[in-house]
């Protein structure tokens, strides 16, 4: 049997994050990299079926509210189920948009007012007017895109010369 040994010629550096049991015969090696993340399993149960585990990027975790956020979910249940981590991470009205797509079921057309109330310059209380008005400002920024993508095609005669 011949053997072919390969040899990288770019290397690159795995971290790894850590080794964690997943019960009495299976052991993960997690690595920044999950090409090189392996699960072990103990001697005479490698036929046994491996256990399931769920990536960390599928897992939101709740944080409680920080001290001075405390009187903003005071009575709420925030106060004490915590607020979830993916919502802490948003930075933006754009992102608050795809996060409340993804993780609540509210109407598609509330999800750009409540994104802007949480990120943006919407920060007093949402009123029906309001809600009209904020409509009204996005068909308009609407119409205007539009306006600036429209092509003109001229036709003129023209002559095209063959050297």
């Amino acid at each position: 049997m011949n053997r072919v040994r390969l040899v990288p010629t770019a290397q690159r550096y795995i971290n790894v994050l850590g080794m964690c049991d997943i019960d009495q015969n299976h052991k993960c090696l997690m690595t920044d990299d999950d090409r090189a993340s392996y699960m072990f399993s103990r001697k005479g149960h490698e036929d046994s079926k491996l256990p399931e585990y769920i990536t960390l990027d599928k897992v939101d975790y709740n944080l409680t509210p920080p001290p001075e956020l405390k009187e903003v979910y005071a009575g709420s249940v925030y106060e004490d189920k915590g607020i979830p981590l993916s919502f802490l991470n948003v930075n933006s009205v754009e992102e608050g948009e795809i996060w409340y797509r993804e993780h609540t079921m509210f109407p598609e057309c509330m999800i750009p007012i409540l994104s802007r109330y949480q990120w943006g310059d919407l920060r007093r209380p949402v009123n029906k007017k309001a809600a009209k008005n904020a409509k009204k400002q996005e068909k308009r920024k609407k119409a205007k895109e539009k306006k600036k993508d429209k092509y003109c095609i001229s036709y003129e005669p023209c002559v095209v010369k063959f050297d």
